[in-house]
């Protein structure tokens, strides 16, 4: 018999465990009411994931990644249709993948966000070559009439060399996406043009781009506000602030009225992430209550010098057990077998081994080892956990998905579905909300409660004050009246005085797990950094 405790958690991890499922209709399990593709127009969902779906592991892998979405209440995809993955040689076309993608989407019932954009070597850089540009538009365009409705223009044209040839060059991506609008609108006015996705909200190149003319060229603004966590005031109003002077920037320039879109926006379970200084580090071993056992890698690859152990022994004033390993020893080292394992001193992480060394070292982590290395001034880089990392980003999903509504944000796609995972230390391979091969991390399963709990036709509040004694709250009303309530902590944990109102029907987790202690009668909640969701009481009153 399955708890109601569990009941979402569970009915994801059943859906997701089946090979053949009709995932679209009405459910109840065990007292939760899922979702129907009917009613409500499937535009008004503003949950949305970044996938590369156009080739590779995740073009294989459909229909049964786009199913999981469907599981978790998404219903938008943004995905490339690359110019030189379309035409090459020049004048030949190759649509294959794409009408694969855009059938199997709309099959699924899931919205296309389809991006245009990048360079190919007879038209480099394409904003110099509009003529063929505009072809390679017009071709693709033309093609998903009826059923590619959404068309972003570019991406993060502000990254310098990475995706633009020119720096600060807004008036140029302006120029650009006038042309590409004009035509577009050309084939369909339906169709909806959004500005290319910024890295960050990098608000004077924003201004340069709108000064050049591009306010009327499109029909959403789109923006990658990416940072590393929400876990202070300070960065959650910082959020905030942001949004705001985009807004205002917006005003400004009398397009007001059009709606941001986040296009990516999330966080790296990548575990290299932390650096230490040697204080910090004796007081990482001090809070253990134990001299360490410590492993150094030797190895003819990158051979130790004799200062290596005198390096470490002064991490360590009082005693330690020391143990030299090979690199291809990770292969049989426990987890707990060390307290930490030790790289020499280098500048930069041996990646000319990782083929070898990384397959051993992720297991190792992930069974909660520790790994550190030494840089040449002296600092020590720290592998962390990858368990916490997940932990974090799974918050952070929550957070700034919750946040992004509560501030009037039209669509969120997180970046990104799947990790790749073909190196643990590369932040880029390591953002999906499932790891390699489709297994969800804990943001899969918060990302799904939020879909759960805002399906389409939901209303924000939003005369409920969203920072409350040190606590975020956002308010919702769904479309059959019920209302919802999210609350965390951003800065830890937090006993909180609450009066809540009549008519509670449950509280929930991060991940949609019911919390049974919770009831009307409750005066204190323990507030996380995790969102806590109240479904049904009419008021909260945190004290």
């Amino acid at each position: 018999m399955v708890s109601k405790e569990n009941s979402l958690h569970l009915w994801l991890k059943l859906k997701i465990s089946m090979k053949k499922t009709t995932i679209v209709g009405l459910f109840a399990v065990a007292g939760f009411l899922f979702f129907s593709v009917g009613g409500a127009s499937q535009t008004a969902c503003p949950f949305g994931v970044s996938m590369h779906i156009d080739g590779g592991a995740e073009y294989n892998q459909m229909p049964e990644n786009l199913r999981m979405l469907r599981a978790a209440g998404i219903r938008w995809v943004r995905t490339d249709f690359v110019w030189s993955s379309i035409e090459g040689p020049q004048g030949v076309w190759h649509f294959d993948a794409f009408d694969r993608v855009v059938a199997e989407t709309e099959k699924e019932g899931l919205q296309l966000l389809g991006l245009l954009l990048y360079n190919v070597s007879w038209a480099n850089p394409a904003y110099e070559h509009p003529e063929a540009w505009l072809t390679y538009v017009e071709k693709v365009v033309t093609r998903y009439k009826g059923k590619v409705r959404y068309w972003e223009i570019w991406n993060e044209p502000n990254l310098h060399p990475r995706f633009w040839d020119r720096r600060n060059d807004a008036a140029g991506y302006a120029q650009l996406l006038k042309a590409t609008y004009r035509k577009i609108k050309e084939i369909d006015p339906d169709v909806t043009v959004v500005h290319a996705g910024t890295a960050g909200i990098p608000t004077e190149y924003i201004e340069q781009s709108f000064a050049a003319g591009s306010g009327r060229f499109f029909d959403k603004f789109a923006v990658h506000p990416y940072r590393p966590r929400l876990d202070t005031w300070e960065a959650t109003e910082q959020f905030r602030e942001d949004i705001d002077n985009l807004r205002a920037l917006m005003t400004k320039y009398g397009i007001e009225q059009k709606d941001i879109w986040f296009t990516e926006i999330g966080i790296s379970t990548m575990t290299g992430v932390e650096f230490r200084d040697k204080e910090a580090f004796h007081e990482a071993k001090k809070e253990t209550g134990r001299d360490w056992k410590v492993a150094l890698v030797c190895d003819d690859d990158f051979p130790v010098d004799a200062s290596f152990s005198g390096q470490i022994r002064t991490l360590f004033p009082s005693g330690f057990r020391l143990d030299s390993l090979q690199l291809l020893d990770l292969r049989r080292v426990h987890p707990e077998a060390y307290d930490a394992v030790f790289f020499p001193p280098t500048d930069n992480f041996p990646l000319h081994v990782s083929q070898t060394v990384t397959p051993y070292l992720t297991r190792y982590l992930r069974g909660g080892g520790k790994v550190y290395y030494c840089t040449k001034d002296g600092t020590v880089y720290y592998y962390g956990d990858a368990a916490e990392k997940e932990k974090n980003q799974a918050a952070f999903i929550a957070q700034t998905l919750l946040l992004s509504l509560r501030f009037g944000i039209e669509r969120y796609f997180c970046y990104e579905f799947e990790s790749s995972e073909e190196n643990i230390f590369d932040r880029e391979d390591n953002f999906g909300l499932t790891h390699r091969g489709l297994r969800p991390k804990p943001a899969y399963y918060a990302y799904a409660a939020a879909g759960k709990l805002f399906p389409e036709g939901s209303v924000i509040d939003t005369s409920v004050a969203w920072k409350q004694k040190e606590c975020c709250v956002v308010s919702w009303q769904q479309p059959d009246g019920l209302r919802v309530w999210a609350v965390w902590s951003p800065e830890g944990v937090r006993q909180v005085n609450v009066k809540i109102g009549k008519g509670l029907k449950q509280a929930l987790n991060q991940s949609g797990e019911m919390i049974p202690s919770v009831t009307e009668a409750t005066e204190t909640l323990e507030i996380k950094p995790a969102v806590t969701y109240l479904t049904g009481a009419a008021t909260l009153d945190i004290q």
